[in-house]
């Protein structure tokens, strides 16, 4: 008989590896010929170190349900690498194929039997958190069902176009106006230096007139008195200092024996007969009947700061109007027929 390799005679070779689980150092292992194949037993080592990651697998996108094989051969030829994750159940085999950019896995009996309800599961609104413009949105679920909490991230969006002009609003709702100050009757908004705000404030201009007509005056004839009350007015307070200004007139007398021997002259005051003066009506040193008109004076020097016959905010006053004898002895006398006296209440601040 010729000789032939092994090679030759063997028209293949088969190896198994065998854990014998002994863990010896030395084995014996078989190796078994026939005429057609050689078997030839190793002994299996043991694992080896973990391999590098595999790449991450392709979404899955759900694409519906088709009814046979012969259904979702039909779509086979339209599909390439771009649709890879795309899945269908194929209703005649109850089965999922997955198509991995060249072919369909299946996945066998992939749908079971309806099973039993669930419990209702109660979702609530934990935190909302409000993201830089630009990051990504996300959405957290935290518990356990039946009762979960579900968390937000909302980027802040950027600025949007310009809209349409809006209707007209309420002025008070302006972020340029203080609304710590409350709107009254007669208040309009001035502008406030020390808020940089529009600011509810009492009017500025001039308030009146009060007035009072000849049956508010008294009369009286060769009077000696040094000082004779003669009329009152009393004014509301007022939601800004003032000082009165005072117009209107009487007709008085001074009983001299020559001109220049006497002189009473009609006043206002605030207060009392005695108080601040804020007008005057001087008289005429004659033993004429003299139309003395009423002008402010306030006997003092002033100045855009000074605070004299100045009526503070939201104060009543009575003014008084009062005969002086300012010059000499003589008697007087007055008339109420045509006297008057009108009275405006002058802002001394405009905010």
């Amino acid at each position: 008989m010729a000789e032939v390799t092994v090679g030759e005679y063997l028209a293949s070779v088969r190896m198994i590896g065998v854990d014998d689980g002994v863990g010896l150092e030395n084995v014996v292992n078989s190796f078994q010929v026939t005429p057609t194949e050689g078997l030839y037993e190793l002994k299996a080592g043991g694992p080896g170190p973990q391999g590098p990651p595999g790449p991450d697998a392709w979404p899955w996108e759900w694409r519906g349900d088709v009814t046979d094989m012969a259904a979702l051969d039909a779509i086979r030829p339209t599909l390439g690498t771009g649709n890879r994750g795309w899945a269908y159940r194929v209703m005649s085999t109850n089965s999922v194929m997955y198509w991995d950019g060249e072919t369909f896995y299946p996945f066998l009996e992939a749908f079971g039997a309806m099973g039993p309800r669930g419990f209702p599961n109660e979702l609530t609104i934990g935190t909302v958190t409000t993201l830089a413009e630009g990051e990504d949105a996300y959405a957290n679920i935290t518990g356990d069902p039946p009762n979960q909490v579900l968390h937000l991230g909302i980027p802040r969006g950027g600025p949007g176009e310009v809209g349409p002009p809006g209707q007209p609003g309420p002025v008070m709702n302006s972020a340029d106006v203080d609304n710590s100050i409350p709107l009254a009757h007669n208040y309009v908004l001035a502008y406030k230096a020390s808020t940089g705000k529009l600011t509810p404030t009492p009017w500025p201009g001039t308030a009146g007139p009060w007035g009072l007509g000849e049956a508010n005056f008294s009369t009286g004839s060769n009077v000696s008195a040094a000082s004779t009350t003669i009329a009152t007015l009393t004014i509301p307070g007022q939601p800004a200092a003032w000082r009165p200004r005072v117009e209107g007139g009487l007709s008085m007398q001074s009983h001299v024996s020559s001109i220049g021997a006497g002189r009473a002259d009609c006043e206002v005051r605030v207060g009392s007969s005695t108080g601040q003066i804020v007008a005057i009506a001087p008289g005429f040193p004659t033993a004429n009947w003299f139309r003395a008109q009423f002008y402010p004076y306030f006997g003092a020097t002033m100045s855009p700061t000074s605070t004299t016959g100045v009526i503070p905010a939201n104060t009543t006053v009575t003014l008084f109007f009062v005969i002086n004898r300012n010059l000499g002895s003589s008697n007087y006398s007055w008339t109420n027929s045509a006297a008057s006296a009108i009275v405006y209440a002058e802002p001394v601040v405009i905010p």
